[in-house]
């Protein structure tokens, strides 16, 4: 090392000479004491233009309006050091992305001293960043459109599939009767004929059912879409009642139902599907051999609502699940 040259007359060089980033400092009140190569390259001022101004005059007028410079220095000293990324303006007013990092300097005795300043220009990384998460948006848009379409699809098929299924299930519904007809009076076990009669018809009417909820599905689901709100559970559960009141009454359903008046932050379409689907599962699934017993609750569990639907219908054959 030349011992003609002091440390700090190098670090002064060295931080003077720096080009890409701009570095200086101020007094304690902000106001610019010395000013590199790069301040003039990225802010535009001259050193001999800018040394004893605030260094506010670096923001953005609105952000000088707003106090933001001084709040800098405030926060600087009391966490140590103030870092962000944010809009910096240069002398022809033009403005440019930066990361700036500000930091209070002390003497040798602790006295706060100033401030130093550290400022990139980072515009090139923020267009990436900003064409990178346009790109992305464009990407999930997109996406978004192929499953509505991928929707729409769906519910189309389900009303057509809905609809030509009906005749060949009247038709089926149809020739039992027929057969009833032609036979009657003349079968040695009128009984047995009897009961087959019943299971054909009972078969045909839940495969009606199906077909009727699948549509009854679709047209939930075609609702318009809507934000996630505070929904009252007793209304909307008063409305898929509603719907299924004429199932329910054929089955001759017993309803329990024990819900406060709170609400519930959900998609109140979303919630009129899934107690529609619990409810009229219960009907199809209900047991032969007892009567069909619906309990709904809700019950607070620590920071959130559960609902609770319960029947006592087949269930799930443990074997089956397998």
């Amino acid at each position: 090392m030349d011992p003609l040259r002091s440390p700090e007359s190098i670090r002064s060089y060295f931080i003077e000479q720096i080009k890409d980033y701009a570095i200086f400092a101020t007094d304690t009140k902000g106001l610019i004491a010395t000013w590199n190569t790069g301040c003039e390259r990225i802010k535009g001022y001259p050193e001999a233009e800018i040394i004893g101004q605030f260094y506010g005059i670096l923001h953005p007028d609105e952000y000088q309006q707003a106090g933001l410079p001084q709040r800098e220095l405030e926060l600087a000293l009391k966490n140590g050091s103030y870092e962000s990324e944010d809009w910096r303006k240069r002398k022809d007013d033009s403005l440019f992305w930066a990361s700036v990092t500000l930091t209070p300097i002390f003497s040798a005795g602790g006295e706060h001293i100033g401030y130093t300043k550290i400022t990139g220009n980072i515009t090139k990384q923020k267009e990436l960043q900003d064409q990178l998460a346009q790109r992305q948006e464009e990407a999930l848009e997109q996406k978004n459109n192929e499953l509505q379409i991928t929707n729409r699809d769906l519910e189309n098929f389900i009303y057509s599939a809905s609809h030509d299924l009906k005749s060949p299930i009247l038709n089926i519904e149809g020739l039992p009767k027929a057969l009833e007809r032609q036979l009657n009076g003349t079968v040695s076990q009128p009984e047995t004929i009897g009961k087959i009669y019943e299971m054909l018809y009972n078969s045909v009417n839940r495969f009606k059912s199906t077909i009727g909820d699948f549509t009854q599905v679709a047209r939930i689901s075609k609702e318009s879409t809507e934000d996630v709100a505070y929904i009252p559970v007793a209304e909307v559960l008063r409305e898929v009642l509603s719907d299924l009141h004429p199932q329910l009454e054929e089955a001759g359903a017993q309803i329990a139902v024990k819900l406060d008046r709170e609400s519930v932050q959900f998609s109140r379409k979303n919630l009129k599907s899934i107690l529609y689907n619990l409810l009229s599962n219960a009907v199809k699934y209900r047991s032969p051999d007892r009567q069909l017993c619906v309990k709904i609750d809700s019950q607070v569990q620590e920071d959130y609502r559960e609902l609770v639907v319960e029947d006592n219908g087949l269930g799930i054959d443990m074997l089956q699940e397998e």
